[in-house]
């Protein structure tokens, strides 16, 4: 199958979107499919890949979104996709080249599926608008965008709610990403982590991973960190990634009267393939996000058998409400602060838990979700070609194909 996947997203750049096309990229091409991919430039600071296409682009001219770019049509792009034989395109971002891929299911006559990766209501103050405006533009671009599409599929039920909610009628396949699990990885020893970054021995660490920004909330874990540095000593949390929230969270430390270096460490960016080593390290991973589409972050941490402290939220508790491999928490300080020692003394329970993790990460492989997605491909074209159009709001002359059955409430 020849699959063309439109993103506004893409390396150099770091997040939960990109990781998961690169996961289910890599996974298709092993089964013998070809994946093309268009994508933004980045002024030449990206790297030359086989099937990989840029569009020219610029970043968002508003602060809060200059890490995002701006794409533009490109006749060069169009002319080699028009010499490709695509049988399925699939969009990641129901942004600029989520509209290409629209336009070209249409004209080109091509099934349309797109995956809905982020929940824009939580992330409506980086919108330069007042907040009911941007309610109201998340819910009609949302319900109008899907409902253009053969299939959409969703990280969790809980996203897949939330799309019925805004009156998307096209059927809707739940199909979280998994997690790559790669046994011949290459780890760094964790006593040269520790040593890297200053770190002695006796402490235990707390890690964060992930893009600092403020849906990531972490003041909440610096919060956490002061009333447990309040009792003991012996802790160190670890903040793995970069964003635009950085500077105001060194600023809190002072306030909190927690330590750089010591207490508190910033890492900045770390390789992906890196990152692994830095989640074998850790104690305990913990995520206070309440924005969550899946919490891959999450599975990646339980693949290296490291066991998870996280805020019950979107996502987040879909991956954890069996309580195996982690504990949830309600977003209450206190409450969190007292798990992350409980799961820290108590010996049994955490090495229940660390097995619990590497169990869980194996329940979630990327072989077994990447099987959900090609079925996904394959009831569009079906549905296609019964109806003998690509665009979802017409009339039909059949029934879609139904969601595919979620096996659990994920």
């Amino acid at each position: 199958m020849n699959i063309a996947v439109f993103t506004d997203t893409y390396k150099p750049e770091i997040n939960g979107v990109i990781t998961s096309i690169e996961i289910f990229r890599k996974q298709l091409e092993s089964k013998g499919h070809t994946v093309h991919l268009f994508c933004p430039s980045y002024f030449g600071r990206e790297t030359v890949a086989a099937n990989v296409y840029r569009f020219p682009s610029t970043p968002y001219l508003f602060k809060k979104m200059s890490e995002r770019r701006f794409v533009f049509p490109s006749l060069r792009v169009f002319w080699k996709l028009r010499k490709m034989e695509i049988d399925v395109i699939h969009s990641q971002v129901p942004a600029n080249t989520g509209v290409f891929a629209i336009l070209l299911s249409r004209f080109r006559r091509i099934p349309h599926v797109h995956t809905y990766h982020t929940l824009f209501m939580e992330y409506r103050h980086y919108m330069p608008v007042p907040r009911p405006v941007a309610v109201w533009l998340i819910e009609e671009i949302s319900r109008r965008y899907c409902g253009r599409c053969q299939r959409v599929i969703s990280p969790s039920m809980r996203i897949r709610r939330e799309l019925e909610r805004y009156g998307v009628d096209a059927p809707i396949d739940v199909i979280p990403t998994g997690i790559d699990i790669d046994p011949n990885r290459k780890i760094t020893p964790a006593s040269t982590i520790r040593t890297r970054h200053g770190i002695p021995k006796d402490r235990k660490l707390l890690l964060f991973v992930g893009r600092i920004g403020r849906e990531k909330n972490i003041s909440f874990l610096l919060r956490v960190m002061k009333m447990l540095a309040a009792r003991r000593n012996d802790l160190c949390l670890m903040v793995v990634g970069d964003g635009p929230d950085r500077k105001r969270h060194l600023r809190e430390l002072s306030s909190l009267k927690l330590e750089l270096n010591k207490d508190i460490v910033f890492t900045g960016y770390v390789k992906r393939d890196e990152v692994f080593s830095y989640f074998k390290a850790a104690d305990v991973f913990t995520f206070a996000s309440l924005t969550e589409t899946q919490g891959l972050v999450l599975l990646e941490a339980m693949s290296m058998g490291t066991p998870v402290v996280a805020i019950d939220a979107m996502g987040v508790s879909d991956l954890l409400a069996d309580g195996r491999g982690g504990i949830l928490c309600s977003p209450n300080e206190e409450e969190f602060a007292a798990q992350v020692e409980r799961l820290l003394d108590d010996r049994a329970l955490y090495e229940q838990k660390v097995a619990e993790a590497g169990m869980k990460a194996e329940e979630w492989s990327i072989e077994r979700m990447a099987e959900r997605l090609l079925e996904s491909y394959k009831r569009a074209r079906s549905d296609f070609r019964l109806n003998r159009h690509a665009r979802y709001k017409k009339a039909r002359l059949h029934p879609p194909a139904p969601p595919l059955d979620p096996e659990t409430e994920i």
